[in-house]
């Protein structure tokens, strides 16, 4: 970055985000958004690389399609993106496409902003039998999570619901 008052130009702060949830938009939102950014002291460049082809994590794939609440900040975020000043880079895997030393390489700064879409492991027996399935799982694939097949068992005539937290309550709305 340049003193103030120097008249030099330097390249921008090259910054990279590993993940473009809520907390990876956000934090590329107050980069672009800072006061040496604003008063024309310095520039940042941001790349944004997400593992799926599209941005905004589990408010995209892990709410409930009856909440259009917690889906109009989707509206929010995409303002951020659509501005032109970060790129998003989505199908990046990190650990599979680039790694730490990648970064290293050619950025001045990494935040990792990854989220967390996987089910606890419940230490209950049968629960790894064929019909039972996480609650993450199931809202992934409501939501049309990629990695998620597009078909599924929707044929038992009795289901549990085990949990009363937010997902439960989704699940079971849901079914």
């Amino acid at each position: 970055m340049s003193n103030p008052g120097e008249t030099t130009s330097q390249r921008p702060l090259r910054v990279a985000i590993v993940g473009a949830g809520p907390a990876g938009v956000y934090a590329a939102d107050i980069l672009t958004k800072s006061n040496g950014v604003k008063d024309g002291d310095f520039e940042v460049s941001i790349d944004l690389f997400e593992a799926y082809p599209a941005p905004y994590g589990l408010i995209r794939y892990g709410v409930a399609p009856d909440h259009p609440r917690i889906k109009g900040i989707v509206n929010a975020l995409h303002k951020v993106l659509d501005r032109g000043d970060i790129r998003f880079l989505g199908n990046v895997t990190y650990g599979r496409d680039l790694t730490l030393h990648d970064f290293r390489a050619f950025y001045d700064a990494v935040i990792f902003s990854t989220g967390a879409i996987k089910d606890a492991d419940l230490p209950i027996p049968g629960i790894d039998l064929a019909g039972s399935f996480g609650g993450a799982d199931f809202v992934s694939w409501y939501d049309g999570h990629p990695d998620v097949p597009r078909e599924w068992p929707l044929d038992a005539k009795e289901i549990a619901v085990i949990g009363n937290g937010n997902v439960a309550l989704d699940v079971a709305r849901m079914l």
